[in-house]
């Protein structure tokens, strides 16, 4: 299997605003740099936002560009409110356009039976003879088909590669409604019964920093777990936004469990603010809460302090210096708090690598290679 498209090398001055600035560079591989520069150039709020790239996409379609107008769409979904009906219209035919594109790739997809559902995968058979499995999945807002175009820099290190989406991503959110647990050993768990694997490794994307390592910390088929990147503490993202007198304020109001205080300032909040309106509608559509209280109650639980001490496989944990999202102390605490891995790698990006951005965006391929590598050494040098 060989990768279609090349990741494109730097992260992009496309928009003034941090947010849409990463998110239209984060699907630049599958776009035109001068079409996207004239669509980000007509984007002022989260309606442009959302009618811009439609009907780019559409144009695209017109065009018969199906990869290019799938990642149109997909952007689009994106920033729409779950509880709009074009969002799921969107997420529809982003798969329509690009399962047309792809289907002729060496790829079997599976569905895992999981609680009275299932959860989708798509397995890559390893070039060659198998030396490892890797799982892999996303976080709190990707989608597996994201993720296909990694697939070969594993591949062709006779590495199988498996993608899916647990509960609270893609397909078992937006079609199942199947909201996200913090106990990510129970999909991977049934992922790993379902495909009878015995060992294999876990990568963990964005919130998966968090999720990957959870998984490992409970079930020892996991032999090797990649954080990529770093989040140690997801409550600990979110109040980096706020000023350090809110920090405070946020914190207090939640360690004496002041629902109604919480659920009035945050009302407020959103009400004036279409970013908090996005962010904290998306985070209760993925955790399954409708308060803002209970959907903060629910970030908090998602912090790796508490298992960090189970971990004893090889453990590879990755950062960015300009991570948008993540804080880079986070990176140094995670660090320090794995006294019981079997071997411990850091890997801190750089501007100057065109990589510091969340998940390396701006030079995937220097972060697949990295990872890649890394199992292939660890596979070849078990008893380092």
């Amino acid at each position: 299997m060989s990768n279609r498209f090349e990741f494109p090398v730097g992260y992009l001055q496309l928009h003034d605003d941090a947010n849409y600035n990463f998110q239209l560079n984060r699907w630049l591989t599958y776009w035109d740099e001068d079409e996207v520069r004239r669509v980000a150039a007509n984007i002022s709020d989260l309606a442009t936002w959302k009618s811009e790239l439609l009907q780019t996409a559409k144009t695209c379609e017109a065009d018969n560009r199906a990869l290019n107008a799938a990642f149109f769409y997909r952007a689009a979904e994106f920033f729409i409110a779950p509880n709009d009906p074009d969002k799921l219209i969107a997420y529809n035919r982003f798969r329509e356009l690009f399962y047309s594109e792809i289907d002729d790739l060496p790829m079997t997809r599976v569905d895992i039976p999981y609680e009275g559902a299932t959860l989708p995968a798509l397995i890559f058979p390893a070039d060659g003879p198998k030396r490892e499995t890797v799982l892999v999945h996303g976080g709190f807002d990707s989608f597996k088909e994201e993720f296909i175009e990694m697939a070969a820099t594993f591949t062709r290190q006779g590495i199988e590669f498996i993608l899916f989406e647990g509960p609270g991503q893609g397909e078992p959110l937006m079609l199942s409604h199947i909201s996200m647990p913090n106990d990510w050993e129970r999909p991977v768990s049934a992922i790993l019964d379902h495909l009878q694997i015995s060992s294999c490794s876990l990568i963990g994307i964005s919130l998966g920093g968090y999720l990957a390592p959870r998984a490992a910390a409970f079930d020892k088929r996991i032999q090797r777990v990649v954080a990529y990147d770093v989040l140690e503490d997801f409550l600990g993202c979110l109040s980096a936004k706020l000023d350090p007198g809110a920090q405070k304020l946020l914190g207090f109001l939640m360690r004496i469990r002041a629902r109604k205080t919480i659920n009035t300032l945050m009302s407020g909040v959103i009400k004036k603010d279409e970013f908090a309106r996005w962010a904290f509608g998306h985070g209760m559509h993925v955790s399954g809460t409708n308060k803002p209280y209970d959907y903060l109650k629910w970030v908090e639980s998602f912090t790796t302090k508490p298992f960090a001490h189970l971990i004893d496989q090889d453990f590879l944990l990755l950062g960015g210096t300009e991570d948008h999202l993540v804080p880079l102390p986070q990176f140094f605490n995670q660090a320090g708090n794995l006294p019981n891995a079997r071997s411990l790698t850091t890997r801190l990006f750089t501007d100057k690598e065109q990589a510091s951005s969340h998940c390396q965006v701006g030079n995937l391929q220097l972060a697949a290679d990295w990872i890649a590598n890394w199992l292939v050494f660890q596979l070849e040098h078990p008893d380092k």
